[in-house]
Formats: structure tokens, sequence, C-alpha cells
């Protein structure tokens, strides 16, 4: 993920604008959200953004609370790449839902723009660079964890040697 921070070069010449890689994450996974709805903004509340973060990195990656919301709130009020609203949940209670600014759709539009084909080049060179560790290690025998393990955070159930919840990205220990 180290090669995610991006930044990029303002119009008018007056320096760059940097985004760190889980900013860059944020962005990148709200404009997916909105092209994947025809362009159309699409608001997520925090806590449903942390969840599909962790279903989209399960296994190798972790969002937590304590890193994103801090995140998001930096998006919104120093950066303006973000705009919170307070929304009245079915239940009652009002909850921010984040969407892009239009400075934010612009930002991470150009960002990806410019850096895809690179981070396309990176990614394969670096997968060429584990192959030959890929087959040491799947040749390697493996200290399992235990027969059947239950994640503590989610309850799934599972047997292997996962070192992370397959189901909900929970860094397991030899306790579960």
């Amino acid at each position: 993920m180290f090669w995610l921070g991006k930044s990029i070069n303002l119009n008018d010449g007056e320096g760059k604008i940097g985004v760190s890689p889980i900013e860059y994450i944020i962005l990148a996974h709200l404009r997916r959200r909105e092209l994947n709805n025809d362009g159309v903004p699409v608001g997520q509340y925090g806590n449903e953004l942390i969840k599909e973060l962790n279903s989209i990195f399960k296994g190798s990656w972790r969002a937590q609370s304590g890193t994103v919301y801090p995140m998001l709130s930096k998006l919104v009020t120093k950066k303006n790449f973000l705009i919170s609203e307070k929304l009245k949940t079915e239940l009652g209670p009002r909850k921010k839902v984040y969407k892009l600014s239009d400075d934010g759709r612009n930002l991470i539009d150009s960002i990806v723009r410019e850096n895809f084909k690179s981070d396309e080049f990176f990614i394969e060179k670096y997968l060429e660079l584990l192959e030959p560790f890929k087959e040491k290690f799947e040749n390697e025998e493996y200290e399992k964890i235990e027969d059947s393990t239950v994640c503590s955070s989610c309850g799934y159930i599972f047997t292997g040697i996962e070192k992370f919840c397959p189901e909900c990205g929970t860094k397991l220990t030899l306790d579960g």
C-alpha cells in the first residue's frame, strides 16, 4: 500500500496537493461507488465505509475507526475533498453521511488518471518480484492456528493457516 500516497500538480503551477495512502483509498472508494451508480453522488456512513473497506481488503489490511474517522474529518474540514451532512436514520439518531465534494471528485479522478499506468506497472513488477517466494512458501509446512478457530470479532468458524479472519479481516492470534 506504500505506493498509494499521491500528490498531483496544481493547474496554476503553485505546488502540489497530496493525499496519504488511507485518504487515497477513502476517496477512490467513494468515487468507485459513484461510478458504479452511473456517476450519481452516493453518500456513505463512516461505519459502512469501514465495513466495505474491510470487506475489500480482508486478509491484508483492516480499516479501523480510530484511523478512518479522523481521516474523514480531515478530508471534510481541512482539505474540502468531502462533504458531510447529518441525516436521520431509521432508528432515529442522526448520523454523518460522507460524499465527495467536486474538488474531491476532481482530485481523485486526476490522481488516478495521472498514475494509473505507472501504478499498474508497479503492481505487475511487484508481483513478479514475489513470484519465487510464492512457490517457496506454498511448499512450506505452516503451523496451523488450530484445527478449528472462531474469530473473536465476527464468530466466523474456519480451519487453516489464516493470519486474518477471511470473513471480517481481524488479525488472528494463536488464541483465535
